[in-house]
């Protein structure tokens, strides 16, 4: 990797992002039109990018590489709660409501539409099928344990979705139905023919490369408009977003390189875990908060200033990987 070209690709992507709030803003990318939009690269391109990273594999993955990973990304999370708990515990002692989404915010990154792209331009599309399976668990535990989190701000009676029957609530709760989604079936179909070595037809894995193509100028569009939207009023307001951004993009992939690098011989993996580590706050966090009565305003200003920021420290930490 040479930090030069690294860096020219990070300012690239970000140049897109203020593509994106700049279309935000001015109001031709709408909120309909971001939703379009987004739906269009979570549905079609992402799945797309995971499959042609499989085509375009040319290291041996095999299923004991596989099940190692996933056992790192899920060290990766123990050691970022294990931070994130007392951390955020200590720095929001007299304002207890927000503990569970402030930890959330701290430990759960935007691994998938920022993490497919960032990842992708620093080492490569190969890296892209690590991304996948990092996405595995991420959203497993988003859907159960991060909606948790979020809503333990309200009491029973406040988790109740908009417009539901009374007594149906919606906080707290796992569904299976939140894995099928086309990512994660693209990345359950990616391990066979990833440890078989099973090439499709050219212009197949063509017709994948191209469309999965969009993911990166998209996504980053949509990160930018989304940005457009918040409120630059809430963000000052809301000054727990420090230990959060703080955690968030330095202390927890500092100490994911420290523990890691001890156990993970492969740099490919060590670096895709360590980068995706350090990406910024989930968007999620927003859409989860107005759905389980979390604090929206400091969820979307957290989003805001990680997301800002991530384009110092994501260098930094790349940097850090080649010493």
């Amino acid at each position: 990797m040479d930090i030069q070209v690294i860096l020219n690709q990070m300012i690239v992507l970000f140049i897109l992002m203020a593509l994106g709030f700049i279309l935000g803003k001015v109001k031709v990318l709408t909120r309909d039109g971001n939703k379009m939009l987004s739906r269009l690269v979570l549905f079609i391109a992402l799945p797309c990018t995971v499959l042609s990273s499989v085509f375009k594999n040319e290291s041996d993955v095999t299923i004991s590489i596989t099940v190692n990973f996933l056992l790192y990304v899920l060290l990766a999370y123990a050691i970022a709660f294990a931070i994130s708990v007392p951390v955020v515990f200590f720095a929001s002692r007299k304002k207890k409501s927000d503990i569970g989404m402030l930890n959330f915010m701290s430990v759960f990154g935007n691994s998938g539409f920022m993490g497919f792209p960032v990842v992708q331009a620093i080492f490569g599309v190969t890296a892209a099928y690590y991304v996948g399976l990092f996405n595995i668990p991420f959203n497993i535990l988003v859907f159960s344990l991060g909606i948790y989190l979020i809503s333990r701000r309200s009491t029973p009676q406040d988790t109740q979705a908009p417009g539901a029957p009374d007594g149906e609530k919606t906080g707290g709760g796992f569904s299976p139905k939140f894995l099928l989604n086309p990512v994660l079936l693209a990345i359950f179909l990616t391990i066979p023919l990833a440890v078989t070595g099973v090439q499709p037809p050219v212009i197949v894995a063509d017709f994948f490369e191209i469309t999965g193509s969009l993911t990166t100028p998209g996504a980053m569009l949509v990160i930018g408009s989304t940005l457009a939207m918040v409120p630059l009023k809430s963000i000052f307001r809301e000054w727990q977003i420090i230990p959060v951004t703080l955690l968030k993009l330095i202390i927890i992939p500092l100490l994911t390189w420290l523990i890691l690098r001890l156990i993970v011989d492969d740099q490919l993996m060590l670096g895709v875990l360590v980068v995706l580590a350090g990406m910024p706050t989930a968007a999620m966090a927003s859409m989860l908060a107005i759905e389980y009565k979390g604090n929206e305003q400091i969820a979307s200003a957290g989003v805001f200033v990680t997301t800002l920021l991530c384009g110092v420290t994501v260098p930094l930490l790349v940097y850090l990987l080649l010493m």
